[in-house]
């Protein structure tokens, strides 16, 4: 049984050789599947050397909202967002990004006996990137939600809890969103 796919795999393998080299089909096969994998899907592979330029500030964050702490979350995560994506973070660069957060909602999706067990952060923002030697001002995104729900029952300092880290992980998706929009405006 055995030798009868095996046999089987040699005369399909011997049919599709090129100057009796299987191994160069082997190779062109790759070459041609890695080129139409690469350049037919729309994405391309970005390096540093992309980027629009190698540093930025972090400048003014505003909380227009009645949370505290907004900003230096945002702050925080920004910081460490722009280093995941190449960028270096320095307060002389010729690029700043400055902005607000105008919105903050904890809203309560789904209760049980009067009592809210799910519910849902909802941050909105405004910011632009300022060219400090031009002052040319770039907005980036304008009034987007970024929404984030979480699960919590029981005692109020679980909720606060789980509330902080929902807020964490809200501000981390819209500092990724700002650098996408700064590396692909």
């Amino acid at each position: 049984m055995i030798q009868k796919s095996k046999f089987k795999i040699q005369k399909i393998f011997s049919r599709f050789t090129v100057h009796g080299s299987r191994f160069t089909v082997l190779l062109l096969f790759t070459f041609y599947f890695s080129l139409f994998t690469v350049s037919g899907c729309g994405y391309t592979i970005q390096t540093r050397a992309d980027l629009p330029f190698d540093a930025i500030a972090v400048g003014t964050i505003e909380n227009r909202t009645r949370e505290p702490k907004l900003e230096d979350m945002f702050s925080k995560a920004m910081a460490e967002t722009f280093a995941e994506y190449g960028f270096r973070v320095n307060p002389s660069a010729r690029y700043r990004l400055e902005g607000a957060i105008t919105k903050f909602e904890l809203k309560p999706l789904t209760e049980v006996d009067l009592v809210a067990t799910q519910y849902e952060v909802v941050i909105k923002a405004n910011f632009r990137l300022i060219d400090t030697v031009s002052g040319a001002a770039t907005p980036l995104i304008a009034e987007s939600p970024f929404i984030t729900s979480f699960s919590s029952i029981g005692r109020l300092e679980n909720v606060l809890a789980q509330k902080e880290v929902s807020t964490a992980i809200a501000m981390k998706n819209l500092a990724q969103e700002v650098a996408r929009r700064i590396i692909y405006r």
